[in-house]
């Protein structure tokens, strides 16, 4: 049964709202304990719990880049409870100490999510896909 539309959105926009916030807690709270993701450019076969795997990149991510930010520009309904958003996360990249990125140097990749809800409007799934190329992009400027 499908949940009703706004309230999948809302639920979306508290989680991306958490992640803008770099409030982890209130991320994996938003999903069901036995939730799980892809974040697809890890590797095709990169599903893992958001408990104990996802949710610890969540949390290292803020420790890269401290003043990262997510913007979500658009959610779609999909079949079911399925729930799809582009979204844009962005910071200035601290130095690398591998010449990779310069300091402050502003970046946005954007992003999507398919995100899967329960029911009871727990997040189940989440995936993520981005854009590389802006990351090799990185590379390239200071080869």
């Amino acid at each position: 049964m499908r949940e009703n539309t706004s309230d999948l959105k809302a639920i979306a926009q508290r989680f991306f709202g958490a992640y803008d916030a770099h409030d982890v807690e209130g991320m994996t709270a938003l999903c069901a304990d036995d939730a799980r993701g892809r974040y697809v450019p890890y590797g095709r076969e990169s599903v893992a719990p958001i408990r104990g795997g996802i949710d610890a990149i969540w949390r290292a991510f803020p420790q890269a880049v401290p003043d990262f930010r997510v913007e979500v520009i658009e959610m779609m309904l999909a079949e079911g409870n399925t729930l799809v958003a582009q979204t844009v996360m962005s910071g200035p990249i601290p130095p690398d100490p591998l010449g990779i990125s310069k300091q402050g140097q502003a970046v946005a990749i954007p992003h999507v999510f398919i995100l899967r809800f329960a029911a009871d409007g727990k997040i189940t799934r989440l995936d993520a896909y981005w854009d590389n190329a802006v990351l090799n992009g990185l590379m390239k400027s200071v080869l």
